[in-house]
């Protein structure tokens, strides 16, 4: 429409906008009145509604035992006898899980009961699933029915996306031994599966033992298995893992080789397991150099992952006792672990990594059986170098790196727990000039002997300091691997003046060591004689150090 002037009224923009504002408004109320007409066809809408009401409050954190009692008993009124109808719904699935972690053994119990032949189905929905698994966590009484259920069907359970989980749940977590032998019954076939329902064997162990001709059609049947749960991408679940290490133990080397063929890249995926670690393990000592090689490659991301792991860290150990390209193993992976050094050193597993490749199978860092079994896997290594050659090689290629870590910073990881043992054996063990690194240890005795947390009076850093006056002693000279240090004359001449203070503190088991070493013997008894009487008050208050120094002096 045009104005008196000819030209056409032009539009105020904020009308355009608050039309807009107004119309996606409405539309929104629109689609919410639509989804709850369409809600409300549902024949189990005013339950669903009624329950949702009830679940607000109950799953509140801060309600009191008695309220959440009595909410239970009026949820209860609502959802018994109709809790099929509501489970594969999103918002109502919810409602049954709090009211399994909610409800009392009766509640429970009843719940459970009505979902009785629907666990399998669930296992397998997005939302049903987190059903099955509140169930398994708080009605462990229905836990043989849920079994139940999931007997042949376990194989392709475990290979689909939602119900991969619950197996897993149900496997590693809230499975009796019994049950978890019929979960695995599987894997192996048919045959163990008639055997445990005639109350036979159990075990695929005592299987073989009763029916050994059976070997190669539950192998093949074993293989078969497998393959299909690689190819799904559940090689995660630890549930695999057994029937993986079992098949790698007893098939031939042809059946063996197919099967690490499939599995050497994704080793790292299971080495968070006993049985997975093993699997790996198996499969590192069996491999090709060529094998090996795609491994190392695979594992490269993962290293320092799998270095601060329970089991994790085995697999590397076994890496190198087996891998005869210690160029490879230098460049690839302890280079990637030097990266993340401080930090492993402070970890439990991670530090034992650099412990074994300084000390080797030393009982002090690893479990006798640890020892014992890495001890085993090296009589099915294919590996043709010597483990001690490459012991030497893998010690010298890492030292200068642990040495420099130590120069950088001694001053924190002396006073470290566990880093404190890998700085002791660095400083023993490690080959190359350790001239710097001594110094700095120098360095650090030098400082005002009254600071707070001195080395010379610090629980780990004086051990450290200790043994490497030890390490000039005639004993250590006895010891190859060790080699003397020549430390001991230069800590006796920084701490002379110092030296009565240190003996009568947490330093006398540092001042006794001088005192025993051939090399500072005579001058340390000699600086001590003045300090005697100090000495011997601290002896009669029990210091240990002052008193085996009392009676050298």
């Amino acid at each position: 429409m045009a104005n008196d002037t000819g030209y056409k009224r032009k539009q105020n923009p904020t009308e355009h906008v608050e039309h807009n504002k107004k119309s996606k408004i409405d539309s929104r109320k629109e689609q919410r009145q639509v989804k709850t007409d369409r809600k409300s066809q549902d024949k189990n809408f005013d339950m669903i509604t009624q329950a949702k009401r009830v679940w607000e409050q109950l799953r509140r954190g801060d309600v009191k035992r008695d309220e959440q009692k009595a909410l239970m008993e009026k949820m209860m009124t609502i959802i018994t006898g109709r809790v099929q109808d509501i489970i594969f719904k999103h918002d109502a699935s919810r409602i049954i899980q709090t009211c399994l972690k909610k409800g009392n053994g009766e509640q429970r119990d009843k719940i459970a009961d009505e979902l009785k032949g629907k666990f399998e189905v669930l296992a397998k929905s997005m939302y049903g699933k987190f059903i099955v698994l509140k169930t398994l966590e708080y009605c462990h009484w229905h836990r043989d029915a849920v079994l139940a259920e999931f007997k042949t069907h376990v194989r392709k359970l475990i290979r689909h996306k939602e119900a991969s989980t619950v197996i897993e749940a149900f496997y590693a977590q809230f499975s009796t031994g019994t049950q978890r032998n019929g979960l695995l019954a599987e894997f192996y076939g048919p045959e163990m599966t008639l055997f445990q329902q005639g109350g036979g064997a159990q075990t695929l162990d005592e299987l073989l033992a009763k029916l050994p001709e059976k070997k190669d059609a539950v192998l093949r049947h074993m293989s078969e298995v497998l393959k299909g749960c690689l190819d799904k991408g559940t090689l995660v679940h630890s549930i695999v893992h057994r029937p993986l290490l079992q098949y790698l133990t007893l098939a031939d080397d042809k059946g063996r080789g197919e099967m690490m063929a499939l599995l050497r890249d994704n080793l790292q995926d299971m080495v968070h397991t006993r049985d997975g670690a093993r699997v790996a393990m198996l499969c590192l000592a069996y491999s090709s150099p060529k094998d090996k090689k795609h491994i190392i490659k695979a594992f490269k991301p993962f290293l320092v992952k799998m270095a601060q792991d329970e089991y994790g860290y085995l697999v590397l150990l076994r890496l190198m006792d087996v891998t005869d390209d210690t160029v490879l193993v230098s460049k690839t992976v302890l280079t990637e672990l030097g990266k993340s050094a401080k930090e492993l050193f402070a970890n439990k597993f991670g530090r034992r990594v650099f412990l074994y490749i300084l000390a080797g199978r030393n009982t002090k860092y690893l479990s006798v059986d640890t020892v014992q079994f890495l001890a085993a896997g090296d009589d099915i290594s294919t590996s043709k170098k010597e483990n001690k050659v490459k012991a030497q090689e893998l010690l010298h290629a890492c030292s200068p790196q642990l040495i420099e870590l130590v120069v950088e910073n001694a001053s924190v990881l002396m006073r470290e727990k566990l880093s404190s043992q890998v700085v002791q054996e660095i400083l023993l063990h490690a080959v190359g000039d350790k001239s710097k690194a001594i110094q700095t240890v120098l360095d650090l005795v030098q400082e005002d002997p009254d600071q707070e947390d001195h080395v010379m009076q610090h629980r780990f850093a004086n051990r450290i300091i200790k043994a490497m006056v030890k390490a000039d002693s005639a004993e250590s000279e006895n010891d190859r691997s060790v080699e003397p240090l020549n430390f001991a004359p230069e800590l006796l001449q920084v701490i002379k003046p110092q030296i009565g203070q240190y003996a009568t503190n947490f330093g006398s088991f540092v001042v006794l060591a001088l005192a025993e070493v051939p090399s500072t013997q005579k001058d340390t008894l000699k600086a001590l004689k003045s300090h005697k009487k100090s000495i011997k008050e601290a002896a009669s208050s029990k210091n240990v150090g002052a008193e085996k120094i009392l009676e050298l002096l």
